[in-house]
């Protein structure tokens, strides 16, 4: 069941793009889980009681494609080979978290709320300047990884489980002593490769495609060669800094306002304190005698009142922030004088002052002209509303989309051939951002032509929409797309005939003939590799699949194919080499191979789990038909 989803794509940005998904939020032991969503009540997979519903793979399927757009930006062309890859990789992933959910239950293992508490509370990316835990630092992260904390929790509990369950079964395996010699000889042994490759794309299609072919792919793909339902529309925007700048606040509004906000406009006074805190009246005056003696401030503040440096710097203040007296006497101490010892509810308080930073004040129009820009903003929204309520009460009366443009001094802006997926022939210039609102595109796609909308709120302010024309979906003409149709009647013309040959390839080879023999046969080019060990490689084949080409008998052939490309190779020689492998070298094979076993060890278990339960996963419904 789960090695059936082993078969990935090897192109390079599928297994970057499933790399980085696996890593969108890695918890305590490195395993990612998944995130939920409500709706679509199907069951995908199913594990004894144990299910996965069709909208919790949709979601997190939803999740990564999101998460690769955000680190790969939004021109990431995400073709279906990387799709089919993505959820091949989230099926996997949720199969064996649901056998490890149902084998957990049968075994009663269970992880307490406040053992994960305890977990999260000492991970050192939630942990604020003062090593704490920080609870807004913990939902920024999560945020950013578009989780939710319960989702979070959840898959803690996961990772732990899977932790007790696998890997710790499977972690402390060392490679014994008398397996090296075994090792050595499997490191240095080499295999010489024979290998046909047959590229689709490079095959010669010696006919062409005709009428009734055509005319059948016309029809056969009638939905891609259909033009969708566009639509023009002309538009006009109430922005909120339009509407702002028609309110002028009064001077008693600005005095009052100026008043309320002061900190905003005056700094006061601050000075740099340094402070020692005694709990003991004794102990405080004895510091401050040596201090009198002129003993260094940190010095008398380690010994005596056990004080770090930074316990010590009580930074820069205003005159109200310090205790008792201290302010008045701070704030009228020269350079360097020091004050106490003082009483407070925190014990006896001994200062020094070490800077002054003047009092700082914002010119009052410069004060002015912020304060008038503040209060229009905060008055702009109200006057917005209002603005709103009454254009769509006129809107109702049946006013016209020109008259509503005319009496708001608006300027209209107009849009061509708008599809339903936000692709315009045109805007106008400055609006483009607006292609990008679902709200804005189904508000076009919502009325018909003449129809003025109800007033849409956008960021920047509020936008009236007016349908000018609507062209309905219609098929293109077949002579517009016969170039699309001939190149893609071509690909499937090459990859006919290129699998026609692997057929007789593979029949003649699994007929007991030679390599050399079948591509002498059918004119193909025989490649023979240099001796390589098993982490090289030779025509661009995966670490997985070398490891196969090394597990096989020499001239049994095996077939990999990748895109439009099918490789078919032997081993054809076996050579042993006689390195001696250095102790750093030996000992880094066999950490190698332990990890290696652990890693087929921690599959082993986990289908040892699984076959306990009956298992159902619905490749069609979950997206994956043809597996």
């Amino acid at each position: 069941m789960i090695t059936k989803l082993s078969k990935f794509k090897d192109s390079w940005i599928i297994k970057i793009l499933l790399t980085l998904t696996a890593l969108s939020f890695v918890s305590l032991f490195g395993i990612t889980g998944y995130i939920g969503a409500a709706g679509q009540n199907e069951p995908v997979i199913e594990v004894g009681s144990v299910n996965v519903k069709k909208a919790e793979l949709n979601a997190e399927f939803n999740h990564e494609l999101q998460m690769a757009k955000n680190l790969f930006g939004d021109n990431l062309e995400i073709n279906d080979a990387m799709k089919t890859a993505i959820l091949q990789n989230i099926i996997q992933k949720e199969l064996v978290n649901a056998i490890m959910q149902q084998t957990s239950l049968d075994l009663g293992v269970s992880i307490s709320d406040n053992y994960v508490r305890k977990i999260i509370f000492s991970q050192a990316e939630f942990l604020g300047a003062d090593g704490q835990f920080n609870h807004e630092k913990f939902n920024r992260l999560l945020a950013l990884s578009g989780w939710s904390e319960e989702k979070y929790i959840q898959t803690l509990k996961q990772d732990i489980v899977k932790q007790h369950l696998v890997q710790s079964m499977v972690e402390a395996f060392n490679t014994p002593s008398f397996m090296l010699p075994f090792l050595e000889k499997v490191a240095n042994q080499q295999k010489v490769f024979k290998y046909i490759t047959i590229d689709a794309d490079k095959l010669a299609v010696d006919r062409s495609i005709s009428q009734d072919e055509l005319e059948q792919y016309y029809q056969d793909f009638i939905v891609q060669f259909t033009e969708p339902e566009k639509r023009d529309a002309s538009f006009i925007v109430l922005s909120i800094d339009d509407i702002a700048s028609q309110i002028v606040p009064s001077d008693d509004e600005v005095e009052t306002y100026y008043q309320e906000h002061i900190d905003q406009f005056v700094t006061p006074e601050k000075r740099n304190i340094l402070q020692m805190v005694f709990d003991k009246e004794d102990d405080a005056f004895a510091a401050m005698q040596k201090l009198n003696a002129g003993e260094d401030f940190y010095t008398v503040a380690q010994n005596m009142a056990k004080q770090t440096k930074q316990d010590t710097e009580l930074g820069w203040v205003a005159k109200d922030q310090l205790i008792a007296d201290m302010g008045d006497r701070m704030f009228a101490a020269k350079m360097n004088e020091i004050a106490g010892p003082v009483k407070s509810e925190m014990g006896w308080h001994i200062m020094k002052m070490i800077g002054v930073q003047a009092k700082k004040e914002m010119p009052k129009a410069q004060a002015k002209k912020k304060i008038i820009d503040d209060i229009r903003k905060e008055k702009a929204y109200d006057l917005a509303y209002e603005k709103v309520a009454q254009i769509e009460d006129e809107i109702g009366a049946g006013k016209t989309f020109a008259d509503i443009a005319k009496d708001n001094h608006a300027k209209i802006y107009t849009l061509k051939g708008l599809d339903d997926q936000g692709k315009a022939k045109s805007i106008s210039k400055g609006q483009e951002k607006l292609l990008k609102s679902t709200d804005f595109i189904d508000t076009v796609f919502s009325y018909n032509v003449n129809e003025v909308s109800q007033v849409l709120e956008e960021e920047d302010g509020f936008v009236i929409v007016n349908v000018d024309a609507i062209v309905e979906s219609h098929p293109i003409d077949i002579n517009e797309v016969k170039p699309e149709i001939e190149k893609m009647w071509a690909e499937n013309e090459r990859s006919a005939i290129a699998q026609e040959i692997v057929n007789d390839v593979t029949h003649d080879l699994e007929n007991g003939d030679k390599i050399d023999e079948v591509a002498a046969r059918f004119k193909l080019k025989l490649n023979t590799t240099k001796p390589l060990k098993a982490n090289e490689n030779f025509a661009n084949l995966n670490g997985l699949q070398m490891k196969e080409m090394f597990q096989e008998p020499l001239d049994s052939a095996k077939i990999f194919a990748a895109d439009n490309v099918t490789v078919i190779a032997v081993a054809s020689k076996i050579v042993d080499a006689k390195k001696k492998f250095s102790p750093e070298e030996a000992n880094a094979l066999r950490m190698k191979n332990a990890a290696e076993f652990s890693q087929e060890t921690a599959n082993t278990l986990v289908e040892a789990y699984g076959s306990n339960y009956k298992i159902n996963v619905d490749y069609k419904e979950a997206g994956l038909s043809d597996i």
